[in-house]
C-alpha cells in the first residue's frame, strides 16, 4: 500500500493504468488498495481519474498562482520527445520499468512515429498504430500497455506546454479476448507426423506418442523420466526446437507442443 500511494503522490492525478504501467502492477490488486486508500482519504475518485489528497499540516495564507499552461507547439519529434521523458522518468521509477519503458519505446513507439512531430499526432494516428503492433502478434496486455505508455508520454508533454491537446484517448478494452482453443489433429497428420519422427527424429518418437496418447503434457513426460532424459541430454529447448522444424514441414504451425491431440481417440 505504501508503494502505492507513493507512486499516487508523484503523479498527483493519475488513471488506474497510469498507475499499473509505473511499476507493472496487477490490476485486481492495485484497485483494492486504491479502494482502500479512497475509504482512508488518502486518494479521491473524480470522474475517471484518481487524486492525490495532500495533507496540510500548518495553515497558511494564501496566493493565487498562474498555471495557465501556454503551449509553445515546439517541433518536438518523437525520439527527442522519448529521451527527455525516459531522463525524467528515470529517478521515479525502478530499474526494470525504466527498461520496460525504453524497450517499448525503441520497438514500437519510436519507428512508428518517427516521421511525425509530436504536435501533428492525432487520434487516427493512434489507432493505425494499434493496428500495426496488432499484426505482430503481441500479447493483448502488451498492446494495452504500449498504447498506454503512448497515452503517457503525449499527455505528459500537453501538460508541460510542449503541445497542445489535440490528441485525446483513452485505452479500453472491449470485451475479453476469448482463450486460445486446443488443436486437434486428424489421423491423417498423426499419421504424417509420425512418419516423420520415425525417419529423422527417432527419440521424439516415444515422447510424442505418449502425449497424444495419454493426453498429458510435455513437462509430465519429462519429468517422469528425467533421470533417462537428462543422461542423454534431452531438454524442453531441443524438443521444442525439433518440434518447430517439423511443424514448418507438416504445415503444422498453429499447433504448441502441447495441443497434441487426436480426435475420437
Amino acid at each position: 500500500m505504501d508503494k502505492i500511494l507513493k507512486i499516487a503522490q508523484k503523479l498527483k492525478i493519475f488513471t488506474l493504468d497510469d498507475l499499473i504501467i509505473m511499476d507493472d502492477l496487477d490490476e485486481d490488486f492495485a484497485t483494492k488498495i486504491l479502494n482502500q486508500l479512497i475509504i482512508e482519504g488518502k486518494i479521491k475518485l473524480t470522474g475517471k481519474y484518481f487524486e492525490y489528497i495532500e495533507t496540510q499540516t500548518i495553515k497558511d495564507n494564501y496566493t493565487i498562482i498562474d498555471q495557465n499552461i501556454k503551449v509553445k507547439n515546439s517541433e518536438i519529434t518523437m525520439p527527442e520527445a522519448v529521451e527527455m521523458f525516459l531522463n525524467n522518468i528515470k529517478p521515479k521509477v525502478t530499474h526494470r520499468t525504466f527498461l520496460t519503458y525504453k524497450s517499448q519505446f525503441n520497438s514500437h513507439i519510436i519507428p512508428f512515429f518517427k516521421s511525425k512531430e509530436l504536435k501533428d499526432i492525432i487520434v487516427n494516428d493512434v489507432d493505425e498504430f494499434k493496428d500495426e503492433i496488432a499484426s505482430k502478434k503481441l500479447r493483448p496486455r502488451k498492446i494495452k500497455n504500449t498504447l498506454v505508455l503512448l497515452n503517457q508520454i503525449i499527455k505528459y508533454f500537453q501538460n508541460k506546454g510542449y503541445i497542445g491537446q489535440t490528441c485525446i484517448f483513452e485505452v479500453k478494452r472491449l470485451k475479453k479476448e476469448p482463450m486460445r482453443k486446443i488443436q486437434i489433429l486428424t489421423k491423417n497428420q498423426v499419421g504424417q507426423l509420425f512418419l516423420v519422427l520415425k525417419n529423422d527424429y527417432k527419440y521424439l518418437f516415444p515422447i510424442v506418442k505418449r502425449v497424444i496418447k495419454e493426453k498429458i503434457k510435455l513437462a509430465e513426460v519429462l519429468q517422469a523420466d528425467r533421470l533417462y532424459y537428462a543422461k542423454y541430454r534431452i531438454t524442453p529447448r531441443k524438443i521444442r526446437t525439433d518440434f518447430f522444424k517439423i511443424k514448418q514441414r507438416l504445415n503444422l504451425e498453429d499447433f504448441k507442443f502441447d495441443d497434441l491431440r487426436l480426435s475420437n481417440m
